[in-house]
């Protein structure tokens, strides 16, 4: 069994920070094909206004991390995804009550995450959003430390099934942004805000490898 630590989630996101800033002219030009093509800026600034955060706020105990980075990302001007992330990690928050977390600790505050995500984007899966990636990535997250209990194997394993959903959003007819605009001509292309998901998962799970605590 792993734990998952304050330092060691900091680390994570920086990783998924730096995966959003060498993948974003790609993203905006995903997001031209059906959008304003800006998404690879807005999700780029948005995970600038996270590191921000995590720098001016090491000191603070896991809870109050994730609370000033909700609000630097709500504050930052990233669009829709600015409103979106933050609530994500507002959710987190709610629920991060250690600053090194069993796998049960770990599920809870994941779950939390996506919950509060859900309420504010009201969208479902199929839907052709960030939610494809986010939920199959929780959910075999979730699977995995209830099975293992190993958080390197369920951040691998959630950084493939949140790729895995984004793929699948080329089937989908987009029901939320400017996309939902174009109905069925929206199948065949990749949701962005889904791509940067899976981005963000694989960050954590490159960085979550070689040292997560025994």
């Amino acid at each position: 069994m792993t734990t998952l630590t304050k330092e060691q989630f900091a680390r994570m996101l920086h990783a998924a920070a730096d995966l959003i800033e060498e993948n974003h002219v790609a993203l905006s030009q995903l997001d031209s094909a059906t959008g304003d093509g800006d998404h690879g800026v807005t999700i780029n600034r948005t995970m600038h206004a996270v590191v921000a955060a995590l720098e001016k706020n090491a000191h603070q105990p896991m809870s109050g991390l994730l609370n000033a980075i909700a609000m630097e990302v709500m504050m930052c001007d990233g669009g829709s995804t600015s409103p979106l992330l933050g609530s994500y990690f507002l959710g987190m928050a709610s629920a991060a009550k250690a600053d090194s977390m069993s796998p049960e600790q770990t599920k809870i505050m994941f779950q939390a995450g996506l919950a509060n995500f859900r309420k504010t984007s009201k969208a479902n899966l199929g839907d052709k959003t960030m939610l494809d990636a986010f939920e199959p990535a929780t959910v075999a997250l979730v699977h995995e430390l209830s099975t293992s209990g190993d958080h390197r194997k369920a951040f691998a394993v959630a950084a493939a099934r949140a790729s895995e959903g984004a793929e699948k959003t080329r089937n989908f007819v987009a029901r939320f942004g400017r996309a939902r605009t174009m109905g069925e001509r929206s199948v065949g292309h990749l949701d962005p805000g889904a791509k940067s998901v899976s981005y963000i998962f694989e960050g954590f799970s490159k960085a979550s490898q070689p040292s997560l605590t025994q």
